[in-house]
């Protein structure tokens, strides 16, 4: 996962603890929040490239990122077509709080709305979302059904859900996936989802540069997932 990792244990002393990472990347808080932003945006920009490279969307579509981090990238996805909606959910407020200020002029525009809560709640309305995307999000659904039949609920028939994760073989071997990480493979993945009225539509698989975390090297390798919602 992460490039940042490295940065990270040069920056704060004491070396932080496996345990303090896999919390910081589940719900940033505290004073290391800011950072743990900053370096997400570094680790995850070959995966944002990835799932936006597949993101297909058209002018007036309201569309919802969940988990978005400090909002680095939805200057990028508004891009994407004109006059689209922007909508994002996070679980940390520290996140939300910074977000809102790196897109104070997509909000002052009506073009985004951001909230904290989580994605096994949403404060959204049936069939609102055309597109539905997360980055490194589903690791920590501890109770992934629920989530998945919340997202569904928002989503209008035949939307669709771009999900971008590492691959399973490659998050077991780093040294910060604690049992807070809920790791499953592709297919398992797919099974969730078509059982929760998805179905998968496309898969694409990136191999992306190996970092060295405590002084080993992994390789690392993004994936893309893109799910339909059956009418």
């Amino acid at each position: 996962m992460l490039q940042f990792l490295k940065r990270l244990i040069q920056k704060f002393k004491p070396t932080p603890t496996p345990e303090f990472i896999a919390q910081q990347l589940r719900k940033p808080h505290g004073a290391f929040a800011k950072t743990i932003g900053e370096r997400m945006n570094e680790s995850n920009r070959s995966l944002y490239k990835l799932v936006l490279q597949h993101l297909q969307l058209r002018p007036g579509n309201q569309v919802l990122e969940i988990g978005f981090g400090n909002g680095h990238f939805f200057k990028e996805v508004s891009q994407k077509a004109e006059g689209l909606k922007l909508h994002g959910i996070d679980y940390s407020a520290a996140m939300v709080k910074t977000a809102r200020k790196n897109n104070a002029d997509l909000i002052r525009q009506g073009r985004l709305e951001l909230q904290m809560g989580n994605s096994d709640q949403l404060p959204y309305a049936p069939g609102l979302f055309d597109a539905v995307f997360c980055i490194n999000v589903i690791y920590f659904w501890d109770k992934p059904f629920t989530h998945l039949q919340e997202i569904g609920r928002v989503m209008k028939p035949g939307a669709r859900f771009y999900v971008g994760i590492r691959t399973k073989e490659i998050m077991e071997k780093l040294p910060f996936v604690t049992p807070l990480f809920n790791l499953r493979g592709a297919e398992e993945i797919q099974r969730i989802f078509g059982e929760c009225g998805f179905e998968l539509i496309q898969t694409q698989q990136e191999t992306e540069p190996p970092v060295i975390i405590y002084g080993t090297t992994y390789d690392m390798a993004g994936l893309c997932m893109v799910f339909e919602k059956k009418a």
